[in-house]
């Protein structure tokens, strides 16, 4: 059986910080959300590289929705600019890039 080609995939995406030290979010800061993409095969598998990412860098995936192929990075522009950059400066290796992500405040304690 042959393999497809990967493709890129956006997806909104909702994080936390985890129990481990991160520094992607202030210390005021729960967690974000926002669009990231992915490189993968299918849908499938996209969950599992993006919580692989995040979880990299001391934050915990809570939800992935709005799932959706993209071409190019001409898709995302006007949508997210700062995501179709990422997708064209990608890095030789990397599989997940960042977007544009909002920051949210923690009920007491972060």
């Amino acid at each position: 059986m042959v393999a497809r080609p990967e493709q890129w995939w956006a997806a909104r995406v909702t994080f936390e910080r985890s129990v481990q030290g991160q520094d992607v979010l202030p210390d005021d800061v729960q967690g974000a959300c926002g669009w990231m993409a992915c490189l993968a095969q299918d849908k499938d598998s996209i969950m599992d590289r993006i919580e692989t990412a995040l979880t990299a860098v001391g934050l915990k995936l809570r939800e992935l929705d709005r799932v959706t192929p993209i071409c190019s990075s001409e898709d995302l522009r006007g949508f997210d600019d700062h995501l179709a950059q990422n997708i064209e400066n990608v890095e030789p290796g990397k599989k997940v890039v960042w977007g544009t992500i909002h920051l949210y405040r923690a009920h007491g304690e972060a």
